[in-house]
């Protein structure tokens, strides 16, 4: 497992640059259940795009199945 395809994609990083934003949100918010679903609507942004650069290598490796079949 290479840990530098994480750290240059530009999805991955978005979504963690993306904590200064939750940050900033959920500091002027009220102490309640609302602060707890922007953290945890961010923390599913951030595992969705570290799981879309895993699945990189399997996506492409089907397209590339994909393609023999079809032609």
């Amino acid at each position: 497992m290479s840990i530098g395809k994480y750290l240059t994609s530009l999805s991955v990083l978005g979504a963690a640059a993306g904590i200064a934003g939750v940050v900033r949100q959920t500091r002027s918010m009220p102490a309640d259940w609302r602060r707890l679903v922007v953290w945890g609507v961010w923390a599913a942004s951030l595992a969705l795009a570290i799981a879309g650069v895993a699945k990189q290598d399997e996506d492409a490796q089907f397209a590339e199945d994909q393609k023999h079949l079809d032609g």
